[in-house]
């Protein structure tokens, strides 16, 4: 029994560590916003680490364009207008990284944005 004793109380005195080694799935959406005047909005999607991004939707005059794996980072300016409901959204996943979503508009002195992101950092 001491012999079993002795054997385990070195392990112990072992590093302990949790690691995060699950990907996580990331749900990015910005709030709808409707622009006080006609303007030019950028919309923007990047990510840091393994982060990608699997669906990507956004809006503009004629409806939702939604985009099957985008490659990051990506960009585009659609013209919008006071009837538009400014948004983006995102759909990935991320081990080790990050995502984010953004647009932002400015136009006669109104501005417009939004953005939302997703990240996780294993040990």
């Amino acid at each position: 029994m001491s012999f079993l004793l002795l054997a385990l109380i070195p392990m112990m005195f072992l590093p302990v560590s949790c690691k995060k080694d699950k990907e996580i799935t990331c749900t990015l959406v910005t709030a709808p916003t409707q622009p006080p005047v006609d303007m030019n909005v950028t919309y923007k999607a990047t990510q840091t680490g393994d982060g990608t991004i699997s669906t990507l939707s956004y809006v503009t005059t004629t409806g939702t364009v939604t985009i099957s794996n985008p490659q990051l980072p990506w960009e585009i300016t659609v013209a919008v207008t006071t009837s538009t409901n400014v948004s983006i959204s995102a759909s990935g996943t991320v081990k080790n990284g990050s995502l984010n979503i953004s647009y932002d508009g400015t136009s006669g002195g109104a501005t417009i944005a939004g953005s939302d992101f997703c990240s996780q950092e294993t040990n």
